[in-house]
């Protein structure tokens, strides 16, 4: 199997540390590319040309981290990433962090590929809203998060690493609660060996 992926990519990182915590490492070639070139390897495999795109052994072509992540808890299912249909705080929590992601995916495209004339500020405060929404969330129900990598845990980690890149996402001062949680959970050898870069 093979993994395209980039390192600023914050789903390909779902992925990223999903196979480490499955024991995948073996089976799968990771391969970096880049995004937003028509001679990009990745468009051989994958016309939408995103990332993290999984090309399967058996010649099937997944993109989107949900979908990888699932299928690649299918070949070790001993571990549960991904909630079953029985888990519906799981599912519940795969929802908000994914809408979470999503929204702090928007806010850092208008600052990156926008110049400041042509950042719609209005999007902006939207999705900072929003993200502060879902911290006061995360925060009240800090008790019920633990250190287990599942799929919501894995993707909320990797969109709180995003303050890396987004300089007014700071959020640590008033999420006390989240960020202990993170601290630690970010200390695992998958999210340590996939850390992403400014």
């Amino acid at each position: 199997m093979k993994l395209f992926y980039t390192e600023k990519s914050q789903y390909a990182r779902i992925v990223r540390v999903a196979i480490i915590e499955l024991n995948l490492a073996d089976r799968v070639e990771l391969q970096k590319v880049t995004l937003r070139d028509s001679t990009s390897e990745l468009l051989n495999y994958n016309p939408t040309g995103k990332v993290p795109t999984l090309a399967t052994d058996d010649g099937f072509i997944l993109s989107e981290a949900r979908i990888i992540v699932t299928y690649l808890n299918r070949l070790n299912p001993e571990i549960k990433i991904v909630a079953d249909d029985a888990d519906v705080f799981s599912q519940q929590l795969e929802g908000i962090t994914t809408a979470f992601i999503d929204g702090l995916g928007t806010w850092l495209r208008e600052l990156i590929l926008r110049t400041e004339s042509e950042r719609s500020q209005k999007i902006i405060e939207f999705e900072r809203s929003r993200a502060l929404r879902i911290l006061d969330y995360f925060e009240k129900i800090s008790e019920k998060l633990d250190q287990t990598p599942k799929l919501a845990h894995i993707t909320l980690a990797s969109t709180l690493a995003l303050e890396v890149r987004l300089p007014d996402f700071q959020w640590r001062q008033n999420y006390p609660q989240v960020a202990q949680w993170y601290d630690e959970f970010s200390g695992r050898p998958s999210l340590q060996a996939t850390k992403l870069e400014p």
